[in-house]
């Protein structure tokens, strides 16, 4: 995450889509220990946690900076888990319509050097292992590990996205497949009782409903924070 108070990067950021090559950046000054009091402290926290994770859609292994991102964090040895998100669609098209491989992350892996990593992204304990051993690649040295992990979104790219282009019984199909579902059944083989598993159901709820009635009650922010963190010199103005 992003700290605006102290103006430092903490290992372990989550970034999407253009932002992959601006991390890559931030790993590479960090491993080298370049001059800077920002500089220096980032790279003390990644020799304590040294892991960064970039998180993007299938629709990013479509365009240049994700493979710019992967070929050099390859080159450089960088220590940074990537991960797919494949849900099947990009905004409002299938990947499969526009991709010429099956897998469009994991089966471009190879070109930069890298395995073929797939996992089914419901399933939280596969996932759980996989970014185990990715972590403990890029903590070794090893350098980074591209996972893809196959999900599906439940709703459309945005609230005004009805999402009617996808195939009758499609998301019905995915929803016997949903990761929450999935693991309540797992918490049932292992024994735990259902009034145990009812007991998290509720008190998850109440965090969600309790989270949701403080935001629409929140004022809004004030004008004067929209360019906030924004621009370095703390102003809207171009610069060339």
């Amino acid at each position: 995450m992003i700290s605006a108070d102290l103006n430092i990067i903490l290992p372990e950021i989550v970034l999407a889509g253009f932002a992959l090559l601006g991390l890559l950046g931030a790993v590479y000054t960090s491993k080298d220990k370049a001059a800077g009091v920002l500089v220096w402290v980032t790279a003390v926290v990644m020799v304590l946690l040294a892991a960064w994770v970039a998180m993007s859609g299938d629709g990013t292994t479509n365009i240049g900076a994700f493979h710019e991102a992967l070929n050099f964090a390859v080159i450089w040895k960088l220590p940074v888990v990537f991960v797919c998100e494949n849900n099947l669609y990009m905004e409002y098209t299938p990947i499969a319509d526009v991709t010429a491989v099956e897998h469009p992350a994991a089966d471009r892996a190879a070109a930069y050097g890298l395995p073929s990593i797939i996992v089914d992204g419901n399933d939280a304990d596969a996932v759980y292992r996989v970014a185990q051993e990715a972590f403990a690649k890029a903590r070794a040295g090893d350098g980074p590990s591209l996972i893809e992990c196959k999900t599906y979104r439940h709703s459309g790219h945005s609230r005004a996205d009805p999402a009617k282009y996808r195939p009758e019984g499609e998301l019905e199909k995915w929803k016997e497949h949903d990761p929450i579902k999935l693991y309540r059944q797992r918490l049932v083989d292992f024994g735990v009782p259902e009034d145990q598993i009812k007991a998290i159901e509720n008190e998850s709820k109440a965090k969600v409903d309790e989270a949701t009635e403080l935001c629409k009650a929140a004022p809004l922010p004030p004008e004067e924070l929209l360019f906030t963190d924004v621009y370095a010199d703390g102003k809207w103005s171009w610069r060339n």
